[in-house]
């Protein structure tokens, strides 16, 4: 009776020890696949402010030579409202 015991002990021993194991990849699980979900979100955040960086330095050169034309436009509207005065 002793060794049956002892193997019945055995087997409840394996079997909890195989159910925590279980339950901890049940736990670790989740927290792995969100930690790769979080890198991929960070990865999207720097390749977005990379974007807008770069919009940003075209909106700027642009709107330098916009205002470059402003300019001579109203060179040339001054030039022309002195040529043509009535």
């Amino acid at each position: 009776m002793d060794q049956a015991q002892l193997i019945g002990y055995a087997v409840t021993i394996v079997i909890t020890l195989g159910s925590f194991i279980a339950v901890i990849q049940k736990f670790t699980q989740p927290i792995n696949e969100l930690k790769i979900v979080i890198q991929k979100l960070n990865d999207n955040i720097d390749t977005l402010k990379t974007d807008n960086d770069t919009q940003n330095k075209r909106l700027d050169r642009h709107e330098n030579e916009m205002e470059d034309l402003r300019m001579r436009v109203n060179n040339i509207e001054l030039k022309m409202k002195m040529y043509h005065k009535e």
